[in-house]
């Protein structure tokens, strides 16, 4: 019952995250850029589905992958690194962009945790010795 709990709970998050990046389409730099947000959003709502009914490994993985993506992309972009929050910055997307990256940290965890306490006990399929 926990585990249908948490995965749901990411699938939320997967969800508030798509929402995110909705909210940042309207802030695009170029139709490149929007292109790819809208692809994100795509991203997140399949991550949120799969993450909902199933909490596969799979499902797992590809949310660690997507939100390791989304933290690698977000992180270099300029909202981040403003030398001082002026009322301007918030009004840029730069705090909705911060929101999404710190979704994109929680999410990553989380699936890697699960990623982790799922398989651990794999090794030994893996190598044929066991993990002492």
């Amino acid at each position: 019952m926990s585990a249908v709990v948490g995965r749901r709970a990411c699938a939320a998050l997967a969800a508030c995250s798509a929402a995110l990046h909705a909210v940042l389409l309207g802030h695009a730099a170029n139709p490149a850029v929007g292109l790819v947000m809208a692809t994100m959003i795509v991203a997140c709502l399949y991550c949120a589905r799969d993450l909902w009914l199933h909490g596969t490994l799979r499902a797992w993985c590809v949310v660690a992958l997507m939100n390791l993506a989304m933290i690698a992309l977000h992180l270099p972009a300029p909202g981040h690194h403003q030398d001082g929050a002026t009322p301007a910055a918030v009004g840029d997307g730069s705090m909705v962009m911060a929101a999404a990256t710190l979704i994109a940290v929680i999410e990553a965890a989380a699936a890697a945790g699960v990623l982790y306490y799922r398989t651990r006990g794999r090794m030994v399929e893996v190598s044929g010795r066991s993990v002492r």
